[in-house]
Parts: C-alpha cells; structure tokens; sequence
C-alpha cells in the first residue's frame, strides 16, 4: 500500500477521486475472418478494482496494487483500462452497494473480443464464430495456489525416475514465464531467458515433460521434426514454418504464440555426423544457420498461412525453445554422464548454435526398477489408461503378479524405453479387446502368454546367438 500513498502524496488521488471497477484490455493481433485480414483486436483479460484519476489513469488497488495504467485505449502496445464505473455509479444501477455483485456482473464480459469501429469511435464485439472458435479459451480447473513445487508434483505423476531433469526443465520455463510476464524489456528478456537441449535414451519422457509443463504454464506448444526441414533455397520446409506452426497453435494470437515452446525434435539428425543420412552436410549446416535467427531473438517473418498475401512478424525474444534428440554418438561409458558443449560441437552442431543454448539435461536411462514404478505409478502407463477406460466401459479388469515381470522383461528386450511397456501391454491384451468391444466379454483377467514366438526377448536371444556363431 506505500504505491498508493506515493500517488495520494503526488497529487494523483485525491478525497475527490473515484473509486470503482474497470475492465482490463490486451491488445492483441491476428486474422479475424478473411474478408477483414489481419488487423488489431482487443481481448478482456481482466477486471480490477482502483481509482480513476483526473488525469484519465487507472491506479489498481485489487489484482496489481499500485499499478497505473491508462484509462482509455491510445492503441498502444500496453494493457489498459476501459468501461470504468464508480462504486456510486454502480450503486444506482444496481439499487445496492454489493461488491460482489458488481464482480460478478463485469466478470461477465471476460474473455471477450472487440474490435475497435473507427466509424461510430467504439468497441464492437467480434461475433464471427470461426474466429471465437479458435480463439476462446475453454474454461480450466486450475488450483489458485498452482506454483512451482505444486507443478512439479503434478508433472510427477506422469513421468517416473527422471526427477532432477522435470526440476530443471520446468523451473526454465517457469523462470521464462516469469521474465515474459515482467516489467523487463524485450532485449533483457532475451538475455535472460534459457534455451534448453535436452538428450538422452529414446522413451525416456522428453517430449511429454515439455507437453506437461506447457499445460501447466498455460502456453502454447509445437513439437518440429528437424529432419523435415531445410534451409532458405532448398526444396522442403523452411524454418520460419515452425513459427508459423506455433503462430497456428496459439490460435492465431501472435502475442500468445511469441511466449510459447518451440520443440525441436530429431536434433541430433542436423548434426555432420552420425545422422544416418537424413540431411546432406550442407543442408544440415544450412538449416542450423536458419535457426539462427530464432535463437538469436529477433524478428522473424513467414506468411500467415490461411490468408494469401498476410505477412506476420514474429518476435522470439519471449519465445523458448527447447533441442530434443537421442545424441546416441556422445555417449561415454555407455551412458550419458560427463557430456560437455563440446561434445556436441565434435559431433557437428556449430559452435554458434550451441551457443545459444545456456542449458544441457541429460535424461536417465531406465533401470528394471524405473520400469516397475513406471507401469505401477504413472498415470500415463499403459497398465493405468486400460484400467480407466475399462471402469469406463464397465467391464471387471485383473491380472497375475507375473504378468508385471513379464512385460518388464519385454519391455528391456524392446529397448524403445516408456514406449516400450505400452507396446509389450498392447500386443497382450490385443486377443481380448475385439470381445469386449463386441459386447462378448465382461471381464478380463491378464495372464503371461504361452506363446512365446513373438517374444521379444526370445527374438533379442535369437538375435544375440546368431551374431555368436557368426551369422551376422
């Protein structure tokens, strides 16, 4: 409260100033049908209680206590305060003096989109449903005391033996959530703000951290194959298509798609060596120099892709992005420790790309425990979704302990990590799914199977015993 007695002490309120709600408006930008084109619109964000000075601002007293923002749209780049009514105002209105109801009343109007009509000099709601389709944002159960600690044990329930590397990975994004919603400028941001390569084994849960922790922050996500890409001249996708791609996922919102999570995945395939042959040397080498250009937080520009001629700028200053890939070529001790930045520079990322990536997390690789806990205790084990759709369809579902080790010893032979144990569980329970889809079956009781020809462990042994004797 010392913010307000500073402004009281300067002169800006007074006994005199009026004290009321106002709704906050974000400025925004995007395609709001064809016939119109890109242009401005208007989103209400919020509504704040606070004085209306003489000088037409807004001082909040309720969500941001001390903050001034202008009451009045000038078509600036910064929020600011419309629809301003006094408690007397509200009070007439209404027939009594119920905060909560005047609330309530002005919480109605949130969520919504305007545009601004120069011809009648007001705000026009946007009524085209294409638009509100994509744009809306559908109503989220989101615990009010949702922070760090409490994401990373949702995150937790979901992704098993990889703990220190969900702290790293989320407390980045977390850390560039906070720096985007700041007070900071775009160039301090950009500065601050992680990069983040994360490698290791394949099923070992890189992409879905990322998907968990996206959901959490409330941000739009887009996972890219690096291999579908190639640099400005070549035939194939060019890289500003990956902005594009978040520019589409974020609802055709740029502010919102400038503060998402670009996911790069296959990395390691534009690597000079060890690629297998996915990229040709200069292409590999011309698709990082285009990155480049993302990681460097400036101004990227693509065509906005449903609407012909439309050319969108696309800041990255805000945006992080995250490298993904097996890195199988550095491995040392036939595992993933002691790996430095030059180990992927030796390896054929340039110099000037690692560079910009100021965070490196290694993934475990998974013990014969990690994968008992993963199909026991994640909510995302194959043994755990089957159980739910089952109580869904009512239907009785069991299993022998044996079955457990079964799929683990599977599940290693396989060597696909997570993935590996819904594989193993779906070429299982496969025989009995058609029945109870049918209507034939009520209840199912899973067993280890007696026929072991398709075993993968049997297939690793035949395997091993060929390479023994010669035979490959």
């Amino acid at each position: 409260m010392d913010d307000l007695k500073m402004f009281f002490d300067l002169g800006y309120v007074d006994s005199d100033t009026a004290l009321g709600l106002a709704y906050i408006y974000k400025p925004r930008y995007g395609l709001i049908n064809k016939s119109i084109g890109m242009q401005n619109y208007y989103e209400v964000i919020d509504v704040d209680m606070g004085f209306k000075t003489s000088n037409n601002f807004f001082i909040s007293v309720l969500k941001n206590s001390g903050e001034v923002i202008s009451l009045g749209n000038d078509f600036s780049e910064d929020d600011f305060a419309l629809d301003f009514k006094s408690f007397e105002e509200l009070s007439k209105e209404c027939g009594e003096f119920n905060t909560d109801l005047f609330l309530k009343q002005y919480e109605e109007k949130m969520g919504k989109f305007y545009t601004w009509n120069y011809a009648k000099n007001e705000f026009e709601e946007i009524k085209d449903e294409k638009f509100l389709e994509k744009h809306r944002k559908k109503k989220k159960i989101v615990p009010k005391d949702l922070n760090i600690l409490n994401m990373y044990g949702k995150i937790k329930e979901t992704i098993i033996a990889q703990d220190e590397q969900v702290k790293q990975i989320l407390a980045a994004v977390y850390k560039n959530q906070k720096l985007i919603n700041s007070s900071l400028d775009l160039e301090t941001i950009s500065k601050l703000k992680e990069n983040i390569i994360v490698y290791g084994p394949t099923g070992t849960g890189k992409t879905e951290i990322l998907t968990q922790v996206a959901k959490l922050c409330d941000v739009p996500i887009v996972i890219e194959d690096a291999t579908s890409f190639t640099e400005s001249g070549y035939v194939g996708r060019d890289v500003s298509e990956m902005l594009s791609d978040l520019y589409s996922a974020a609802g055709m919102d740029i502010h919102l798609a400038e503060q998402g999570i670009l996911i790069i995945d296959e990395f390691d395939k534009l690597a000079d060596s060890g690629s297998n042959g996915a990229l040709d040397g200069p292409s590999r080498n011309g698709v990082q120099r285009s990155l480049l250009k993302i990681l460097d937080g400036g101004t990227v520009t693509f065509r906005e892709d449903n609407y012909e001629g439309n050319v969108i700028d696309f800041n990255t200053s805000k945006l992080t992005v995250v490298a993904l890939g097996a890195f199988s070529g550095i491995k040392k001790n036939d595992d993933y420790s002691d790996i430095s930045m030059k180990d992927f520079i030796d390896m054929g990322i340039m110099r000037e790309v690692m560079g910009r990536f100021s965070k490196l997390v290694a993934m475990n690789h998974f013990s014969r425990e990690d994968y008992r806990k993963i199909l026991l205790e994640s909510n995302l084990s194959p043994l755990n979704t089957y159980q739910r759709l089952f109580a869904e369809l009512n239907i009785d579902f069991s299993y022998d302990d044996k079955l457990i080790d079964y799929i683990i010893d599977e599940a290693e032979a396989l060597d696909c990590g997570a993935r590996s144990l819904k594989t193993v569980f779906d070429g299982i329970i496969s025989s009995d799914l058609f029945d109870i889809f049918a209507g034939k079956k009520k209840s199912i009781h899973l067993t280890v199977p007696n026929d072991k020809s398709k075993s993968y462990v049997a297939k690793k042994r035949a395997s091993e015993n060929r390479k023994r004797v010669g035979f490959l």
